[in-house]
């Protein structure tokens, strides 16, 4: 599936975050006699919108409590490498697979999610402002996406860690927030926090 990710943002603020999480819930709220929601109908919410709007989308759905369902700390985790990968690779279109986009999420523990998910997008929405915007030009952020993509590939290591998930969703959610407002400090905050997950897990699976 290709998702068309070249709408243009307004810089300098997220707003179009907490639009976004109320089409969410208007899209599982339409369901309501299903018992199970896949991650293609969530998609199909946000195929308008950019490369750091999906990013910011997947990382606070890991930050949320429907990252304690098991398997969905992989299954964000998996969505946003891939995501992330085509963004280093300069595509203007995100392909997903469909073994990512057929996976089931619980109707009642999604919306519930994206209730939860107002406050945090909130916060962002009154602290990021556009600052620092070198770090999120060329040749410096593709470094820092690489950081990120690398603690988003160990998402399927992270469900044998207690909290683990949720520490690299806040990493990710900081750093993609930052670049859909073009606010380099928290760009450079959120992929060095993910940069220290990847050596965490090692120390502690060794």
């Amino acid at each position: 599936m290709s998702l068309d990710a070249r709408a243009p943002l307004r810089r300098g603020g997220t707003h179009r975050i907490t639009e976004v999480l109320e089409h969410l819930q208007g899209a599982v709220l339409a369901r309501p006699e299903a018992e199970k929601i896949v991650l293609r109908d969530l998609l199909l919410v946000l195929e308008k919108n950019s490369f750091a709007v999906l990013l910011l989308v997947f990382a606070l759905l890991l930050v949320s409590p429907l990252s304690a369902i098991p398997g969905a700390t992989t299954l964000f985790g998996l969505t946003i490498a891939t995501i992330l990968a085509q963004l280093l690779l300069g595509r203007r279109h995100v392909w997903l697979p469909e073994f990512l986009l057929n996976r089931p999420l619980p109707v009642r523990q999604t919306l519930t999610a994206l209730h939860w998910l107002e406050k945090p997008a909130g916060w962002l929405e009154r602290c990021l402002r556009a600052r620092l915007s070198w770090v999120v030009e060329r040749p410096v952020v593709l470094s820092l996406k690489g950081l990120v993509f690398t603690a988003a590939l160990c998402a399927p290591l992270m469900e044998v860690i207690p909290a683990s998930g949720t520490s690299v969703g806040a990493a990710i959610t900081i750093f993609s927030a930052g670049l859909l407002a073009r606010d380099g400090v928290f760009v450079v905050l959120g992929a060095g926090l993910a940069a220290i997950l990847p050596v965490t897990l090692w120390i502690l699976l060794r």
